[in-house]
């Protein structure tokens, strides 16, 4: 029988006292999916918005999540705006949730997508699409939280773009690389 020892755990830092950036590093140690979140501004112009706070909320009915900072540029876009589009990145589209993510004017510079039917930007070679009309925004510290009611969605086998500890990641099956090992 082999004995398991445990180390001691690092020592709690009370919220408030823990600077900015040591608080990012914790959140940071939980990777999450990468995801551009997309629509058109009053005048029909794309916008699309980098997020990795994309979740699902509900089965039934279909009901997603993301967060957006209160009093941005994207806040007020996304606040107005009816409809949106999640687009979940594959492992190979980086640049993109970097193209995404910069104050640019316009972010879809050789960006390939398409409209849907209801004229929204689709991200192409994604490996999940879901076309969400606004269901409410729920306050929550200095975001806002969108819950999005699902239409339409799509998606296909790939491996995801992930965030983690600070920068961007690829998240593979456990199962899959175990098998490559044996």
């Amino acid at each position: 029988m082999s004995e398991t020892v445990l180390s001691a755990p690092p020592p709690a830092i009370p919220t408030a006292d823990a600077p900015k950036p040591e608080l990012r590093r914790a959140f940071g140690r939980y990777p999450t999916g990468v995801a551009v979140i997309t629509t058109v501004d009053e005048d029909g112009v794309p916008y699309g918005l980098t997020v990795n706070s994309f979740a699902s909320v509900s089965m039934q009915p279909p009901m997603v999540s993301w967060n957006v900072i209160r009093g941005s540029k994207a806040h007020a876009i996304f606040g107005t705006a009816q409809r949106f589009v999640v687009n979940v990145l594959a492992e190979h589209q980086r640049e993109i949730a970097q193209q995404m993510a910069r104050p640019l004017a316009d972010r879809f510079d050789g960006v390939c997508y398409h409209r849907s039917a209801a004229g929204l930007p689709v991200l192409e070679d994604t490996i999940a699409s879901f076309e969400c009309s606004l269901d409410s925004l729920v306050s929550a510290g200095d975001h806002e939280i969108v819950l999005g009611l699902v239409d339409h969605f799509c998606h296909r086998d790939g491996a995801p773009l992930a965030y983690w500890n600070g920068g961007y990641a690829v998240a593979r099956s456990h199962d899959a690389a175990a098998q490559r090992l044996t």
